[in-house]
């Protein structure tokens, strides 16, 4: 997920940020000025363009303009796919030269004429986070997902089979909406490779489980597949269908079983809707909010 985006002109001066978390505890202008002093390092000792940095949880990742020798640089978590966002950059880099590029060489170092960028930025830059709910058939998911706040829209993937998400409006920070989408967790564990773009771009996964034994068991052999073939998405368990109080095992004893954190639920609640916004909300301040913060470097 993209963090922040920085354009950096010559000298190491920062000319536009954007930041769509608040995760970094740093000088914008002295981070800008490190990455244009190494890029310049880079080229001094001929070793080519640099390409990618990795700092602590985050990796920087670096496009060019040649003629007045701007820098652009988009920041993600450590273990996204850098060609997914390289496509991202590109269409950053060419939209601000299409806007700007007749004030770049004379460019006196007003950022305030680069401010307007912003919106195409929120508009076509940033995505938001992708929630998989998942679990067996008969574990009340599908329950759940309609509890989910938010539009429900009919979708279609490369194998013309119809499926559902739901956008669910949020503005939690930065984040104003997020995407989930439920699927059969056998479905998902079989066939991964179908859902592989799936998979890679997920943030969470809510599991969905019966309280009961029966359920749980089967559960844990699917999710040790699932863990395999996952890529930088947390895990989290909804244990449905506490009020079977005789065969209902807590949500604590569930999370220690699965050593995932785990949340107790029941969907005949009168807060049933309320209850599963506020797993949301939590797990997404957990994951994506507050889960990485990178070192100071000033």
């Amino acid at each position: 997920m993209i963090s922040q985006v920085l354009i950096i002109a010559p000298g190491g001066i920062l000319c536009y940020s954007k930041k769509f978390f608040n995760k970094f505890d740093q000088s914008e202008e002295i981070v800008s000025s490190l990455l244009a002093a190494i890029s310049q390092f880079a080229k001094e000792i001929k070793a080519g363009e640099v390409q990618s940095l990795n700092f602590g949880n985050f990796k920087f990742i670096f496009d060019y303009e040649k003629e007045y020798d701007f820098i652009f640089v988009v920041i993600i978590d450590v273990n996204d796919f850098e060609e997914d966002t390289r496509s991202i950059l590109q269409l950053i880099k060419d939209e601000f030269l299409r806007r700007y590029r007749p004030i770049l060489k004379n460019w006196g170092g007003n950022r305030t004429i680069f401010e307007n960028f912003t919106q195409f930025i929120e508009k076509n830059i940033f995505l938001p986070p992708k929630v998989i709910l998942t679990g067996q058939a008969g574990v009340g998911k599908t329950t759940i997902f309609d509890l989910f706040p938010g539009e429900k829209i009919l979708k279609i993937d490369d194998n013309f089979n119809e499926y559902f998400i739901k956008l669910i409006p949020l503005n939690l920070n930065e984040i104003k909406e997020c995407i989930v989408r439920e699927i059969d967790l056998n479905e998902l564990v079989k066939h991964s490779r179908i859902y592989n773009e799936l998979l890679r771009s997920a943030e969470i996964i809510f599991v969905v489980t019966n309280s009961a034994a029966r359920n749980l068991g089967k559960t844990q052999e699917l999710l040790s597949e699932l863990i395999g073939k996952m890529y930088k998405a947390d895990l989290y368990i909804i244990a449905n269908f506490q009020d079977y109080k005789d065969i209902a095992f807590e949500p604590e004893k569930i999370g220690e079983f699965f050593n995932i954190k785990a949340f107790g639920f029941s969907a005949i609640e009168k807060d049933a809707q309320e209850k599963i916004f506020e797993f949301l909300i939590e797990v997404v301040k957990a994951s994506i909010l507050e889960r990485d913060k990178i070192i100071r470097i000033d």
